[in-house]
């Protein structure tokens, strides 16, 4: 039914503790035939490999590991546990992020209720090492919400995207769509959840909040001098939109995410500018947005929006 796809590198304490947890609630929901695991170790230094090949002789689960020969980067690593996937539908999980009893059976739940499912999109909430929690989640807390295929169901859940743990999603064509467009960015998973609010249900589970650990030590990737703008925003040129539609999704996802500009603010203004103007002018942002997104900023500004 599921096949949940871990790529990791360097976190063998974290994994080691998230499939502890998986275990547990996997065997609790009577689902261990339903259910794969599949790593990816994408050349880790540590004990990865040996942590996860011992868990898996002590533990009734089906469990796949795989070790790359060299580090093939963040966006190989996801899509080479994608590949890896068997079951009728995949879910993204990061080696530190954990999910829920409840959510996977609300998942479950979903998936044999609707044939015409596409994509599950969770909440999540920020976490601290030792599992406490450091702010709200992401979205207001409500029930499960299903959305048809269409423009409004990517408007409204696109940008949620960004955020691998937790995603479930159709796998079936989802690699092929991903390489007949020609995608190659970070954000692989906007990708994936856009593309499928455009192909099949959606639904957005915002009561059972993924837990998300943040890192305490620097990430393998930074967000540059544009909050990785360009990044997400090729994703939109890759689906079939018309260009008001791509405009539209670039102001939404802003709006939404107004860090990924005022983050900058804290290393000085003139680097705060520079961001703004990486921003504005996004290889891969419409003309459009370049006019109006230095407009948006300044009457945003006075409500605190972009500091």
């Amino acid at each position: 039914m599921i096949s949940i796809l871990i790529p990791t590198y360097n976190r063998s304490e974290f994994l080691l503790k998230n499939l502890i947890a998986l275990s547990v609630i996997i065997k609790q929901a009577g689902l261990v035939d339903n259910i794969e695991i599949i790593v990816s170790d994408n050349c880790s230094i540590d004990d990865t490999s040996e942590v996860v090949t011992n868990f898996a002789k002590d533990h009734q689960l089906k469990i796949k590991l795989f070790k790359q020969e060299r580090n093939i980067g963040l966006e190989a690593n996801a899509l080479f546990v994608l590949e890896k996937g068997t079951e009728q539908y995949v879910m993204f999980l990061g080696d530190d992020d954990y999910i829920s009893y409840d959510y996977l059976v609300e998942c479950v739940r979903i998936i044999k209720a609707d044939p015409d499912l596409y994509v599950i999109i969770p909440n999540f909430v920020p976490v601290s090492v030792n599992d406490e929690e450091l702010g709200l989640p992401r979205d207001l807390i409500g029930g499960t919400t299903k959305y048809p295929p269409g423009f409004k169901a990517l408007l409204i859940n696109s940008y949620r995207g960004h955020q691998l743990s937790g995603l479930v999603l159709r796998r079936e064509g989802l690699l092929d769509s991903y390489q007949r467009n020609k995608v190659h960015n970070i954000y692989l998973f906007i990708y994936f959840a856009s593309a499928w609010c455009l192909k099949g249900n959606v639904y957005h589970v915002s009561h059972l909040p993924v837990r998300v650990t943040q890192p305490i030590k620097k990430k393998d990737w930074s967000y540059g001098g544009d909050g990785l703008i360009n990044e997400v925003f090729d994703n939109y040129k890759r689906l079939h939109l018309n260009y008001f539609q791509r405009f539209a999704m670039e102001i939404k996802f802003m709006h939404r995410s107004p860090t990924r500009l005022s983050m900058y603010k804290a290393h000085g203004v003139k680097v705060w500018w520079k961001a703004l103007r990486n921003i504005t002018f996004a290889k891969n942002a419409t003309v459009l947005f370049s006019v109006f997104f230095p407009l948006y900023v300044a009457l945003n500004r006075a409500r605190n929006v972009f500091k």
